[in-house]
């Protein structure tokens, strides 16, 4: 298969006009018409990733988190993001992101995360484009109220991470919002729809204390934990696709030390 025949079978899922405007997703290095029969899923695309996917013999890389998000002046082999790029370009693999496009696609990273938890009457927590079953997180109710206390401990069990919470333990939990990554500011939006609690990623001290005199609870359960089922999702996206899928090792920048 080309590059652009797998572009084509992932955006059936998550077309990139779900994307942000300030995103950069879609074919971000390599050649488009460049056959292909091992693609690798991963979560990060960094120099320790490609080095692996070149250990694997992959011919393209389709990853969540793109490169060159920030933007680039110079190449600079002196650092980890030049290296990476030469290493790409030296090997001939294309990369391919899917990012805020899979965060908000129907079946994408967040209606995992309402699947994970369970979740009933499932609704997107905030549209931002013409497509309503789309956006940014979901919320959704449990089958069984619990406490926050218990819910946080089911957090922790569910997406396999020790996890921060913060908000009243003894509170009943109900109405559940979740948005994976870093997404902090529908904290407000999840506390006015009604949710009893969030679950999201890399929170700071001080708007996270702002954020529960909303009376909303919040779990932080880390960026990698709420968003590494994407390598599943693109599994199954590409399952029928005639080509080998090699998984990432890609583990999560940060270890818990107690």
């Amino acid at each position: 298969m080309k590059v652009k025949e797998i572009a084509e079978i992932i955006e059936r899922v998550c077309p990139k006009r779900l994307a942000y405007d300030w995103d950069n997703v879609g074919l971000l290095c390599g050649d488009a018409e460049k056959d292909i029969k091992r693609v690798f899923v991963t979560l990060d695309t960094n120099l320790d990733t490609v080095k692996e996917a070149v250990e694997k013999g992959a011919d393209m890389i389709v990853s969540h988190h793109p490169i060159l998000l920030g933007g680039i002046r110079r190449i600079d082999y002196g650092t980890a993001e030049g290296r990476m790029i030469k290493l790409l370009v030296e090997n001939n693999i294309p990369v391919y992101a899917a990012h805020t496009n899979m965060d908000t696609a129907r079946g994408g990273i967040n209606d995992r995360l309402a699947e994970i938890f369970d979740l009933t009457d499932v609704s997107v927590l905030d549209v931002h484009t013409d497509d309503t079953t789309a956006g940014l997180g979901r919320i959704g109710k449990l089958k069984n109220a619990v406490t926050f206390k218990e819910f946080a401990k089911i957090c922790s069990d569910k997406l396999h991470t020790p996890v921060r919470a913060a908000g009243n333990e003894k509170k009943i939990m109900k109405t559940v919002a979740v948005a994976s990554g870093s997404c902090s500011e529908v904290i407000p939006l999840a506390a006015a729809k009604g949710a009893d609690v969030i679950v999201t990623g890399d929170l700071k001290y001080h708007n996270t204390m702002d954020m529960t005199y909303l009376g909303i609870c919040i779990v932080d359960a880390g960026h990698y934990p709420t968003e590494i089922c994407v390598m599943n999702i693109f599994e199954e996206i590409l399952k029928d696709a005639d080509v080998e899928i090699v998984r990432s090792e890609n583990k999560d920048v940060f270890r818990f030390v107690m």
